[in-house]
């Protein structure tokens, strides 16, 4: 009986081990061909895709396969046409997100040596402000080919070539603009309109083609740059307060290759009202022989500024005035540990006329 029992469960234990290899997940390959050749399924830009606005952050092309890949094969496998300094397949940066996927940067231009395109006016954009740098040919279409012999982890090729192609730049458009359209609270003072466009500009058609509503009165000045062109005010010219300004550039202007723009590029912005920006000093600890200094957003009409001063405990002194700010010196040193509270009345005035539209005040408290 008990070499039975033995003999029955060497049945149920070899019925066990059969129904182990039956398992879908033992017949996993890990080596060797599986005679099975991988596919692109996905690819960033798509195939036919027309820009503007089709590549991802960088310029990178995106290439996704069915299966893992073999890393070392894939990179070296794929090209662009047409290639040159500008926009090519830069190996040393291609890199796979994950065993499937894999981006291919387009532009290893390092930031520091963009700016070299056109430094006047790059410096007219803020300094924290993004600006984008074009690389590709304007109605230019591009091919990426994935070579026959890229391989996956198994030792399968693609067996021919894949390739497909994408616009980024199908015509010559604005890229760039400071103000951005739409945008308020814009300076009075120091103003002005920076344009980037997506190719190197014909200076020659760019004279004459900008243009400003509502007018402005006093000096303005138009920079035509390799890639763009910036508008600027004079130091003796304010725009009106609260008003709307749109900036249009004609449709003659044109890039070197005699591409032009599809259609007026406009774009509008709205200024500030005229107020006190900044007012000094502040704090604790002030200096006795401290001078008091205010700066305006707008060109200031030196008549109003007596009037409109005051500061309390009151302080004898003398006014320095200088186009958008001035300066209160007192004729004698402050009290020590004293507040003073320093306010600039809606009596200030702008060279236009305009008042200011809100009264300012600021205090500080001076050392002992």
């Amino acid at each position: 009986m008990k070499l039975m029992k033995n003999y029955c469960w060497l049945i149920v234990l070899a019925a066990v081990i059969a129904g182990c290899d039956s398992n879908p997940t033992s017949s996993l390959q890990t080596s060797g061909s599986t005679n099975v050749p991988p596919s692109v399924v996905w690819t960033d830009p798509w195939p036919g895709a027309i820009g503007p606005n089709i590549m991802s952050p960088g310029n990178v092309v995106i290439i996704r396969f069915n299966t893992l890949m073999n890393t070392y094969s894939v990179i070296h496998a794929v090209s662009i046409s047409p290639s040159n300094s500008s926009v090519f397949i830069d190996t040393t940066r291609a890199a796979p997100v994950e065993g499937t996927t894999f981006d291919f940067p387009l532009t290893p231009t390092p930031l520091w040596l963009a700016y070299v395109n056109d430094a006047s006016l790059d410096s007219r954009f803020p300094a924290s402000y993004q600006i984008y740098y074009p690389y590709f040919a304007v109605g230019q279409q591009y091919t990426i080919s994935i070579g026959p012999s890229t391989e996956d982890i198994y030792g399968d090729t693609l067996g021919s070539t894949v390739t497909f192609s994408f616009t980024p730049e199908p015509y010559f458009r604005v890229m760039d603009s400071y103000p951005m359209n739409g945008d308020t609270a814009i300076s009075p003072i120091n103003a002005g309109i920076t344009l980037r466009f997506n190719a190197p500009v014909d200076t020659g058609s760019v004279a004459g083609a900008f243009s400003i509503s509502p007018s402005v009165t006093g000096a303005t000045s138009v920079y035509y740059g390799y890639w763009g062109l910036s508008w600027n005010i004079g130091n003796a010219t304010s725009l009106a307060s609260e008003t709307k300004y749109t900036a249009t550039v004609a449709a003659s202007v044109k890039d070197v290759n005699g591409h032009a723009l599809t259609a007026p590029y406009s774009l509008s912005f709205t200024t500030a009202p005229y107020e006190v920006t900044y007012g000094y000093p502040t704090g604790n600890g002030v200096s006795t022989t401290a001078q008091i200094y205010i700066s305006c957003n707008f060109l200031i009409d030196s008549t109003t500024i007596a009037s409109s001063f005051s500061i309390a405990p009151a302080v004898a002194g003398s006014i320095n005035f200088g186009g958008s700010g001035f300066t209160f010196a007192p004729s004698s040193a402050l009290a020590p540990g004293t507040t003073y509270v320093v306010t600039v009345s809606t009596g200030l005035k702008a060279k236009n006329g305009t008042p200011m539209k809100n009264p300012y005040t600021f205090s500080f408290v001076t050392g002992f």
